[in-house]
């Protein structure tokens, strides 16, 4: 991003809605856009991993 279009602490939900008891002087590690609802972030996609023969024991 671009320092014109990086989000700002005014841009989050929590500020949004007086929820934020912080005042950094930029978004913090709990920063979420204020979108109309508050949406989890992305999780990333879950590769199974190839199967192991037994151990022997």
């Amino acid at each position: 991003m671009t320092r014109q279009n990086a989000p700002t602490c005014d841009d989050c939900y929590f500020r949004r809605h007086a929820l934020c008891a912080m005042a950094p002087e930029r978004p913090c590690p709990t920063f979420r856009a204020a979108t109309r609802t508050l949406q989890p972030p992305r999780q990333p996609r879950l590769v199974p991993l190839a199967s192991m023969p037994a151990a022997a024991a």
